[in-house]
């Protein structure tokens, strides 16, 4: 074998090593980016309205507390969680269905007036969420393909609700007539909601979808080196 070839096995397998080492510090830095940024959401939160400070309290746990647990979980697990495709489309069905679902106008009225109800949608979601990140930061590999189109497929759905929020043309939920709040404050607070989510969208789901996209051609090609690597000499 030439040394050109000896060289080129030795980077290959050294690669998984120090690929794995960037992998955990890129996934820290990226959970503490968008947990410090999406913090910011949280500092305004109080002077929100009801929609709003609603849609912040979702993006906080969702798109911050939700990565910043999977990355801490699969940082110390022995072997990835719910590395399978099948379990990242479950996964990913779920929270989509569970988003959608808690957002309707009239499961918004229920969980203001239900406190018991108003825990269990911000612990299911948080739960989902929890769940599809640890799906996508699990599926490892030139599998990571499923774990970009997972995140463009949650992004773009994310981000129709927070389009209907903004466009509709009328107050959806009409809960905080209750408050004493006007027509025009509610729907004003309905379209800030539906622009945090149009905010927060491609700060988690796009960015995160570019970073698996660029470790999954790192792996494409640290797999055609080690294939050029194995041939025999003048093969």
């Amino acid at each position: 074998m030439s040394r050109t070839k000896i060289a080129i096995v030795a980077m290959a397998n050294g690669a998984p090593g120090a690929q794995a080492v960037s992998d955990s510090r890129a996934k820290i830095a990226v959970a503490i980016i968008v947990a410090c940024a999406v913090g910011l959401v949280a500092y305004a939160g109080p002077g929100l309205g009801p929609r709003a400070s609603h849609m912040a309290t979702h993006i906080i746990l969702m798109s911050a507390l939700a990565p910043f647990l999977a990355v801490l979980s699969i940082r110390f697990a022995s072997a990835p969680v719910l590395a399978t495709g099948r379990a990242l489309a479950i996964v990913t069905a779920a929270q989509l269905a569970l988003l959608y679902a808690w957002h309707a106008p009239g499961a918004a009225a229920y969980t203001e007036s239900h406190p018991a109800a108003h825990f269990s949608m911000h612990a299911s979601l948080l739960a989902a969420a929890l769940l599809f990140w640890l799906a996508i930061l699990g599926d490892t590999g030139v599998a990571r393909w499923r774990g970009v189109a997972a995140l463009a497929i949650t992004g773009k759905l994310a981000c129709l609700l927070g389009v209907l929020l903004v466009f509709a043309p009328r107050v959806l939920d009409t809960s905080a007539a209750s408050w004493g709040a006007t027509t025009e404050t509610m729907l004003a607070d309905q379209r800030l909601a539906g622009l945090l989510m149009l905010a927060a969208c491609p700060a988690s789901y796009v960015l995160s979808g570019v970073w698996i996209a660029s470790q999954w051609l790192l792996a494409l090609e640290d797999d055609r080196l080690r294939a050029r690597s194995d041939r025999p000499d003048g093969a």
